[in-house]
């Protein structure tokens, strides 16, 4: 009796680890397609399980409110109809404009530009050459790409916008998104794009009394701030609009 039950226990452990591993894989394969369609897709994905059924269902959390667009020639993410407006004013050398793109900026779009509660404006208030031609060249991109070639140039802004060679840099950085040498250069060489951006900058210039970058226009209330301000100079004024509409 003893001779045949040690070998079916054997035969049960040995099964038992085949599914174990099975079961790991299969979860290790779920994982890395997941982070692939993240990768790929710029959505978060999460597995949303019912007692209902008996397979997991991948769930993918479209971001409707991003919205990447242009209007009036300045970028625009968040959705049309958001309670709130910000605009910035900026310039790609400023590098108080880079601090406020790396510090506040990525939680004041999580909280609430991804939440429908802002619609957030950038503007192009460039303060030299190389500005200009950053400017000029981000204008050729395509929206659904602006935002992250955006914030490219102002991570990368001390390698390219105090160089004498800065054009060169700013065609390699538009060559990562297949771009050519010569569009890039058509693009930062535009002069009807560039005489079109510096009337647009009078005439905020005039509205707003913009006098250095980075500048910001709390809408409705048409509040004025100047400076790299950081996330909770942006949540309170947000909130206190929030709370007047």
């Amino acid at each position: 009796m003893k001779k045949i039950i040690i070998p079916f226990v054997i035969c049960l452990v040995v099964l038992l680890s085949a599914i174990g591993i099975l079961q790991w894989r299969s979860q290790n394969a779920d994982d890395r397609m997941i982070a692939s369609i993240e990768q790929e897709t710029g959505e978060e994905i999460t597995l949303a399980t019912s007692e209902t059924e008996t397979v997991d269902v991948i769930a993918v959390q479209s971001n409707v409110a991003y919205n990447p667009r242009v209007e009036n020639g300045s970028f625009v993410i968040g959705v049309e109809n958001a309670p709130v407006t910000i605009m910035e004013f900026s310039s790609l050398s400023c590098p108080h404009c880079a601090s406020f793109h790396s510090g506040a900026l990525p939680d004041v779009k999580k909280d609430y530009v991804n939440t429908g509660k802002v619609k957030f404006v950038f503007n192009d208030f460039p303060l030299n050459q190389p500005a200009i031609a950053g400017s000029l060249l981000l204008k050729c991109v395509a929206p659904e790409k602006r935002y992250n070639f955006m914030e490219m140039l102002f991570e990368q802004q001390p390698n390219w916008a105090f160089d004498s060679n800065y054009q060169t840099k700013l065609k390699q950085y538009a060559a990562l998104l297949g771009v050519s040498n010569e569009k890039a250069e058509e693009c930062m060489n535009d002069s009807a794009a560039e005489a079109k951006m510096f009337e647009k900058m009078q005439s905020d210039n005039a509205r707003y009394n913009i006098t250095s970058t980075p500048s910001f226009v709390f809408m409705p209330s048409n509040e004025v701030v100047t400076g790299a301000q950081p996330y909770g100079a942006f949540s309170t004024r947000i909130e206190k609009l929030l709370e007047e509409k």
